[in-house]
């Protein structure tokens, strides 16, 4: 009898202490997800001659947000901006568009005579609000309508670009609106799909609220597609990639390379020439 008196008294406390992880994961679940850096973003370093300016765009669905200009580099276009391709560029979870990874990024694009606008969410860095879903997709959408209608960009020379948890707001913006292609780096498929990984015991599917369900949306991206995945990313492991490109419609392609979920770029000589290749299919010579 005492036994089983103690049976129970285990079983409920290993009960408690499940829903206790299960209030915790929901009322933790933006802290896990979103990690800002706020503040004024630090200036690219000197030596990338980036030629950069933040400016603050806002909209009608989005708090004023501070993004990072660069400009492409005057002579290659003809003198002007809206001659240029640019990059609408869309950052991961952490950090601000001061983040120094980047802007070393940022730099080669512009050595290819690329333009980039890379927006700093709601909440990161210097721009006002709090982080969500629905939030940075109305940001994806502000940032956009900046290109199109300040910049005089015209959308058939605009390349989406998503890196990390960016990658499910710039598909979610392709399914959605004109460009000339879309470039996905180190994608997931969703929060729920990763967030299962990450905890096989916990209902992730059922507790997450935001959900960036990339895998349920880039069937309808028709635009030509590059998804550029490490094979050696422990943050988002390639098979997200693979399943994303494989739901994908054509014109795509798939570019693995060496290196890791943050360093990729700096490691594989190969990567910025998939992405020069990317932009010449597009008829974009660099």
């Amino acid at each position: 009898m005492r036994f089983s008196r103690l049976l129970i008294t285990f079983a409920l406390l290993i009960v408690a202490v499940y829903a206790g992880a299960l209030v915790w994961f929901r009322a933790n679940e933006n802290a896990l997800l979103f990690h800002p850096d706020r503040g004024i973003p630090a200036a690219p370093p000197a030596r990338l001659d980036l030629d950069s300016r933040d400016v603050l765009v806002s909209g009608a669905k989005a708090p004023p947000l501070m993004a990072r200009l660069i400009p492409p580099v005057i002579g290659r276009t003809g003198g002007t901006t809206n001659a240029a391709t640019w990059i609408l560029y869309f950052h991961g979870a952490s950090g601000n568009v001061g983040t120094r990874g980047y802007n070393e990024a940022w730099a080669r694009f512009r050595q290819m005579g690329l333009g980039v606008l890379a927006v700093d969410y709601r909440g990161y860095g210097a721009s006002e609000g709090s982080p969500s879903e629905a939030g940075l997709y109305a940001d994806a959408d502000t940032a956009y309508a900046y290109v199109v209608h300040q910049l005089a960009v015209p959308p058939s020379r605009i390349v989406i670009y998503g890196y990390s948890l960016g990658s499910a707001v710039a598909i979610d913006l392709a399914s959605r609106v004109p460009a000339a292609g879309l470039i996905v780096e180190g994608a997931l498929m969703s929060i729920p799909a990763r967030g299962a990984e990450l905890y096989p015991y916990l209902p992730v599917g059922w507790l997450a609220r935001n959900r960036f369900a990339s895998v349920d949306k880039i069937a309808r991206v028709s635009m030509p597609k590059l998804f550029i995945h490490a094979r050696g990313d422990t943050y988002v492991p390639i098979a997200h990639g693979r399943r994303l490109y494989d739901l994908a419609p054509p014109p795509k392609h798939f570019q693995e390379v060496a290196g890791g979920h943050t360093d990729a770029f700096e490691v594989d000589p190969g990567f910025f020439r998939g992405v020069a290749d990317f932009m010449a299919r597009l008829g974009f010579p660099s």
